[in-house]
């Protein structure tokens, strides 16, 4: 058996190249090469000398996936509020503030038929317009939900009779949200 030369350079070296394999595989990539941040969420774009070239010019370029064209929207997508804490009003003021800035109410903002919901959810409707939905609703949770780190889901089948059909995003706050915005 050959003795193996663990000088602290090698050693350094190694250490490197196995933790850069664990950080990789843990991220994954995205379609066009790019690492993934979160498992899923954002997506890190590559600086300029670390851009995905084709080996082979002539070779046939990737195509993006249709999730990766999408632009957020805003004016006329259908929402619905609802409150899953006990403060009063808090779906009305939120539903306000999203229609100020575009969004269009399906129903009146309502009470949530749970109570008690710590944290506030995005949910999206799934379907033909799934992908746009799912990027309409990560922008409405990360531009206009302020003070909160809201999860984006699918629509919940528990949630979809209360839920008016042409709703295409259904907030649901939570505690979160009613702490850092209180009812005014």
């Amino acid at each position: 058996m050959t003795r193996v030369n663990l000088s602290p350079a090698r050693l350094a070296v190694l250490v490197a190249l196995v933790v850069s394999g664990v950080a990789i595989t843990m991220n994954g990539f995205g379609d066009e090469g790019t690492a993934v941040a979160d498992g899923g969420g954002e997506v890190v774009e590559p600086t300029e000398s670390e851009s995905v070239e084709p080996t082979d010019p002539a070779s046939p370029t990737e195509t993006q996936s249709p999730a990766a064209e999408l632009e957020p929207q805003v004016d006329g997508v259908m929402i619905q509020v609802l409150n899953g804490t006990d403060a009063t009003g808090l779906a009305s003021q939120a539903e306000q503030f999203l229609e100020a800035k575009g969004y269009v109410a399906a129903l009146p903002a309502a009470d949530a038929a749970q109570k008690g919901v710590p944290d506030t959810i995005v949910y999206f409707r799934t379907g033909d317009d799934a992908e746009q939905n799912e990027v309409d609703a990560a922008n409405l949770a990360k531009k206009y939900l302020k003070g909160v780190d809201a999860t984006v889901r699918p629509l919940n089948a528990s949630l979809d009779p209360d839920v008016a059909p042409k709703t295409q995003i259904v907030v649901v706050l939570g505690q979160d949200y009613a702490d850092a915005n209180p009812v005014v």
